[in-house]
Formats: C-alpha cells, sequence, structure tokens
C-alpha cells in the first residue's frame, strides 16, 4: 500500500521537471486525470515567485523594527511558507473556474475524451501538478515554498529532444539550432540531476522517457506511488494521445557510443552528461555539495535582482555602447542654417511661432543639445541622427552680435563646433539693401545711355 499523502494541513503539490520535449506535459496531464490530483497549465509565475522571495524578503526587512517584517519577527522560512499557502489557495479556490473556461467553445476542442481538467464533479482534488519546464531550474527554491512538494524528473536521450527542437515548428513553434538545443538540454537536465542529489530520492524521482513509451502503466503506478497516491486507470488515458508534437521521425543513431566522441562539443557535453546519469554517476562529490551548488546558482540568479547591480550593468553596457559610438561614428557636422538671420526678425518661423535653427549632421547621438551663445536650446534629434533642430528665443537674437553655434553630447561628451552664428544689425540690412537698389539702378541707366547714344549720336561720351 502507497504511503499516505501528508496534504491534510500543508500543501503537497507535485513538479514534472526536466528539459524541453521530454513529455513533461503528457505526464502532467496523465497524472492529473487523478481523482486526488489538478493538472495546471504551466504556469510560470510559482517558480518565478519562489526565487524572488529571498531578494523581497531582504527589501522587507531592511528597515529592521520599522518593518512589518522585523516588527514581526518572521523568517525567511515563515515568508515562503506563506506564500506557498497563498498560491495553493489561489489555485484551489480558481479550480472552478479554469474548469468553466476550459469547457467553453473557445477551449473545448483542447480538451479530448482523453485529456480533461476534472473527469467527475465528485473528484476532490485536493492537490495539483504543475509541468512548467522551467522549474527545472529553480527545485531549491520551490521545495523551500513547498516542503511537501514532490518532484519527478523525466529524463529524455537527448539526441531526441534536440531533434525535437530542431523540428519544432511542427507544433507551432520556431525551430531551434542544433548548438542551442543540445546545449538547453544539458542546462536543463544538470539542475535537476544537481536537484535529485541535494534533495534526495525521497523528494524526486527520476523517470526515463523510453519506460513511459514502453509502459506507461508501470511508469506511472511508480509515479502516483511516489506521490502517495493510488493508482487510477483514468491516469492512463492521456497516453493515448501523441506524446510529442514536434516529434521527427528518424533521428538518426541516437545511442551513446555513436554521439560520445561527436565532433561537436555540445554533443559530446550531452551525451557525456547522459552516460553519467545513466551509470548512477553523482554530479558532485557528495549530497551537500551539490545542495551548495544549486544555491550558488540560485544567489547569483537573484544577485541580478538587486536594484544596484542592474544599475552597474545598465551604466557598464551604456559605456560600452558609448565608446563603440566613438569609435565607428563619430558625431560630424555636414551644414547648418539658416545663416541670413537679422537681428529681431523672425525666421524659420516653425507652427508654434518659434524661430528654429537646424543642422545637419552624421551619427547625432540621442541627447544631442544645440548651445546658441553658450543658451542650451530645446532640441531635437531624428531617428537617425541626420538632422538636429532647435528652438531659438526671440530674445536670443534680438540684436546684432557674434554667438557661437556647438553642438554638445552629455552622454558620449562630443563636441562640434564652434560655428559663428552673426544676426545682422537691421540698419545694416537696410543699408545694403538701399546700395544694392543704387547699383542696380545706375547699371540700368548707364545701359540706357549707351543704347541712346548709339542710335542718335547726341550723347556726350
Amino acid at each position: 500500500m502507497p504511503p499516505e499523502p501528508r496534504c491534510t494541513k500543508t500543501p503537497c503539490p507535485i513538479f514534472i521537471i526536466g528539459s524541453y520535449r521530454s513529455a513533461t506535459s503528457v505526464m502532467t496531464w496523465a497524472l492529473g486525470q487523478h481523482p486526488n490530483i489538478f493538472p495546471l497549465e504551466e504556469t510560470h509565475f510559482v517558480y518565478k515567485l519562489a526565487v524572488d522571495l529571498d531578494y523581497l524578503y531582504e527589501v522587507g526587512a531592511r528597515q529592521g523594527h520599522r518593518s512589518v517584517i522585523g516588527m514581526a519577527q518572521l523568517t525567511r522560512r515563515e515568508l515562503r511558507v506563506h506564500f506557498g499557502r497563498a498560491c495553493d489557495d489561489l489555485i484551489a479556490s480558481s479550480r472552478s473556474r479554469i474548469v468553466r473556461h476550459a469547457r467553453s467553445g473557445k477551449f473545448r476542442d483542447q480538451h479530448t475524451e482523453n485529456i480533461a481538467l476534472k473527469v467527475s464533479e465528485a473528484d476532490p482534488k485536493r492537490r495539483w501538478i504543475d509541468g512548467t519546464p522551467e522549474n527545472a531550474h529553480y527545485v531549491l527554491s520551490l521545495w523551500r515554498m513547498y516542503p511537501e512538494a514532490k518532484f519527478i524528473h523525466i529524463l529524455r536521450n537527448p539526441r531526441q529532444v534536440a531533434s525535437s527542437l530542431m523540428h519544432f515548428s511542427a507544433a507551432g513553434a520556431s525551430d531551434y539550432p542544433e548548438e542551442e538545443a543540445y546545449r538547453i538540454w544539458s542546462r536543463m537536465v544538470r539542475s535537476c540531476a544537481l536537484a535529485e542529489e541535494a534533495l534526495g530520492p525521497g523528494r524526486i524521482l527520476r523517470i526515463r522517457y523510453e519506460d513511459i513509451v514502453a509502459d506507461p502503466e508501470a511508469t506511472l503506478r511508480r509515479c502516483l506511488e511516489f506521490a502517495g497516491e493510488e493508482f487510477h486507470p483514468k491516469c492512463l488515458l492521456p497516453l493515448r494521445e501523441r506524446i510529442n508534437s514536434s516529434r521527427c521521425a528518424d533521428v538518426g543513431d541516437d545511442s551513446i557510443a555513436a554521439n560520445i566522441d561527436a565532433s561537436d562539443g555540445w554533443v559530446r557535453e550531452a551525451f557525456e552528461l547522459y552516460n553519467r546519469l545513466l551509470r548512477g554517476q553523482h554530479l558532485s562529490t557528495g549530497r551537500l555539495a551539490a545542495f551548495r551548488e544549486l544555491k550558488r546558482r540560485l544567489r547569483e540568479y537573484q544577485r541580478g535582482l538587486r536594484s544596484d547591480v542592474n544599475d552597474q550593468l545598465f551604466s557598464q553596457l551604456r559605456s560600452t555602447k558609448v565608446r563603440l559610438k566613438l569609435l565607428e561614428a563619430p558625431l560630424k557636422v555636414r551644414s547648418w542654417g539658416p545663416r541670413d538671420i537679422v537681428a529681431g526678425r523672425p525666421f524659420n518661423v516653425q507652427s508654434n511661432g518659434m524661430n528654429a535653427l537646424w543642422v545637419e549632421t552624421s551619427n547625432a547621438w540621442w541627447d544631442t543639445v544645440i548651445e546658441l551663445g553658450g543658451v542650451p536650446l530645446e532640441t531635437s534629434v531624428s531617428s537617425r541622427g541626420e538632422w538636429v533642430t532647435a528652438l531659438v528665443p526671440p530674445g536670443l537674437t534680438g540684436r546684432a552680435c557674434r554667438l557661437e553655434l556647438v553642438l554638445r553630447s552629455p552622454e558620449t561628451g562630443e563636441v562640434a563646433g564652434p560655428y559663428i552664428c552673426a544676426p545682422t544689425p537691421r540698419r545694416a540690412v537696410l543699408r545694403r539693401l538701399f546700395h544694392r537698389a543704387m547699383d542696380k539702378l545706375t547699371r540700368a541707366v548707364t545701359t540706357a545711355r549707351g543704347r541712346t547714344g548709339a542710335n542718335r549720336g547726341d550723347w556726350p561720351p
């Protein structure tokens, strides 16, 4: 007889872990046909919450006794377990809504007679099962949030997984390149194997994909006994469906002997790991070492959640982008205008009634500012950095003077200029216009005299 499930007070969900394309979904639905197990679509938020809780505890307790966590003297473990129960309550209270939504016309075709969220209204469905593949990386966090949880690791041949991922378009997704497909398998399976060593066989059960295909009933019995549930024949129904919709008919020779010495390093790495696991060899020197490695990986991930670390990384990235910009695309000024500005007179008037300067450039950075006479102007930069325009206050060109026009980027430190912008006095402009008019009149009179003298001969030389 299987042991009684310890689910009366503490939530004890079941997590299916393993690489993508390893039958994690179909096993979730198969075990989810059990009267006491509710199958969930991939959650994605549960593992994220489990991982983030340590950082949230740190933020919440930072003020000591001036914080809720400090005054309540909550421990990290208490916070994790509390949120685990909250998630469990959320899922339990949402079951009827999920079932009702799944039975609606829009999703009815996705749930066949072999796959159902709830077979009978009498089914208690006191616990739930989550087959989100990414859970493989966060077993430690999930176990901390659900101390009574059970994990089932499905191990599948790396060549079969890689081939399935490389033909993922058959399932409506995008095909993976070969190297990425193998490396994904290695990362996910390595995380699962470390979790097996750290938490032990009482917490994580490993089954092989080949066993699901060859003897599904025996495999399901083994999984349910591990989870503390009686076998139920309806759990076999989903396995009547095709296990992997993107499965390639011919993956070639997927034996260890044919692949462990492959020329591609990512294939060798995957099959070396696969071979070690099938031989029962550990990845670390012991349970404590595996646990420490899981904690190290978790801390590394959590470190990326810190705002100060993110700010530092963003600053480094921005600095690198600036250096590349200065090397590959320095700021250049091709032309600028208008240049015939009259002091106190409007020029290049915009729709808002303001005067405007324009500068034709190459590689102007997004924060480039036009300065006129040392005054930063309200500046706009085109998306490709080819044009820079600025609105000019009327008082700035109200009198005749020499103003330096400069382009400056605060972020890159680039400066272009100075160029001399000299509004012409209105009196000088009138004088120049007068002289131009007199010169034009004189030329006209001279031309007229010459023509008349040539015809009549009565004009003095």
